[in-house]
């Protein structure tokens, strides 16, 4: 093996054929072999008895406290070898020895912190998280995990799963705080619960659930997929929110120390990747009553707008990551609430798929050549136009034609529920083009007769209308 520099990025190249891979960490790579003048990687190894411990205490020992390379088989397990960047040859393979003996005496440390560790009945230590404080004005561990235990009992009831599963792995998930291993390896809190819980016989959904509660960290991050692990995420992710708001511990512009926006965006990732709505506001309502009954006073009165309002600007920095236009998205927004959140990706994305197709711009036509009349008329008239229109009294098949096919259209944005097709939904909106412009084109709106131009922007009116059961088209800008 050669480490090589290039352009001031660092590089690995094989001088024989290898049976071991590399996990592609550019960033380590770069850093070791750019703390050397003369890089060379060696192949040392340590004891396989330590192969028996999870593999996150071996990469994090040797990658982030040594800044070794953690080798893996072609199945992609680690084995006991790893590449250390030396700053020369290493003659007389002392170099080798010495990195060795490093890792094996951390190694062992972990060992020994492991089997000590998974041996503490979680269960029974709960209550020792009374002794650990969370935050100033916000109670001990132990009132957390009291909080989760009873949010993830109310999202279990919208995921229909079982909630004493959900209440038990939020009553046990922050055990692993008490423990060694993460007090050595800060990096692995819920990782080492899950591998905890798996060891004591706990359910595989609870020590799974238990493991990813972080997750996601971040836009491009793993994500819970599973009901339990969601449910635990989001009741951690929820209970914080509302803490950190109610004592006014908000991010500013500039700053954001507890890393509130990522939790946020956490919660968001959550429910739209899996296309699981749930009642955001009753979940923060809850929340606060939690607080509320363990005698927690808040100082900010606004704490369910603001939080409301914290979590639609994270979703609105969602859709613009996904390269929705932002008038889409504002026209999502401005008509559904957070409660909403998959309906209001879906139908952005869906619509900001189409809008500078032929089907988007004969949407967008349609809406803007209807709205653009209306608005003006309005603005000069002193008409109060009612919800529907009198057919009884059109005086050509333009109108007859429009009205009917507005008909179609509110009977099927009627009849659909959460089961929305929303590419369908688009479709026939788009349908409508011919018949609106073929109404515009032939029939006077400003008709000398009050009553029939009031009819008819009553008609021009109930297209809008129809066409803002979708999304709230005023304020997408017209191709």
């Amino acid at each position: 093996l050669d480490a090589t520099k290039k352009g001031g990025r660092a590089g690995v190249v094989a001088t024989e054929p290898l049976k071991i891979v590399f996990e592609n960490n550019q960033k380590l790579l770069d850093e070791v072999v750019n703390l050397t003048d003369n890089p060379n990687l060696l192949i040392c190894e340590f004891d396989k008895k330590f192969l028996n411990i999870p593999k996150e205490i071996l990469t994090i020992t040797m990658q982030y406290h040594q800044k070794y390379f953690p080798t893996y088989d072609t199945k992609g397990k680690i084995t006991n070898e790893f590449v250390v960047v030396a700053n020369k040859k290493d003659l007389k393979g002392l170099i080798k020895i010495g990195n060795e003996r490093v890792v094996e005496a951390r190694l062992s440390d972990a060992e020994f912190f492991w089997q000590k560790d998974k041996s503490q009945n979680l269960v029974k230590s709960v209550s020792k998280l009374k002794n650990m404080n969370y935050f100033k004005g916000l109670g001990s561990y132990f009132d957390k995990v009291q909080r989760m235990r009873k949010l993830g009992g109310m999202i279990s009831d919208e995921l229909l799963i079982s909630k004493e599963k959900v209440e038990l792995s939020a009553s046990i998930s922050k055990v692993d705080l008490l423990s060694d291993l993460v007090g050595e390896f800060p990096e692995l809190q819920g990782v080492m619960g899950g591998y905890f819980a798996e060891a004591q016989g706990f359910d595989k959904d609870v020590a799974l659930a238990i493991s990813e509660q972080y997750l996601p960290i971040g836009l491009e991050s793993q994500l819970p997929k599973k009901p339990f692990s969601i449910a635990l995420s989001v009741s951690d992710k929820i209970d914080t929110l509302v803490g950190f708001f109610g004592i006014n511990q908000k991010p500013t512009s500039s700053k954001d120390p507890y890393a509130l926006r990522r939790l946020a965006l956490g919660v968001i990732r959550t429910i739209i990747e899996n296309k699981k709505d749930f009642k955001v506001r009753g979940l923060i309502d809850y929340s606060i009553n939690l607080y509320l009954e363990q005698g927690f006073e808040f100082s900010n009165k606004n704490l369910q707008k603001d939080l409301q309002e914290f979590l639609m600007e994270r979703l609105k920095f969602y859709l613009k990551e996904k390269k929705i236009r932002q008038d889409i998205a504002e026209s999502c927004t401005s008509v559904f609430n957070i409660d909403n959140s998959v309906i209001i990706f879906r139908k952005a994305y869906s619509l900001n798929k189409v809008i500078n197709k032929p089907l988007g711009k004969d949407i967008i036509a349609s809406y803007k050549r209807a709205s653009n009349i209306l608005e003006s008329e309005q603005k000069n008239s002193k008409f109060e136009l009612s919800n529907t229109t009198d057919p009884g009294i059109f005086k050509s098949d333009f109108e007859k034609n429009l009205f009917k096919k507005i008909n179609e259209l509110r009977k099927y944005f009627s009849s659909i529920n959460k089961d929305e097709d929303f590419d369908q939904s688009l479709a026939n909106l788009a349908s409508a083009k011919k018949l609106v412009f073929e109404f515009f084109d032939n029939v006077i709106v400003n008709e000398e007769d009050q009553s029939i131009k009031k009819n008819r922007l009553e008609l021009i009116q109930m297209l809008c209308k129809t066409f803002e059961n979708y999304v709230n088209f005023s304020v997408i800008e017209a191709n």
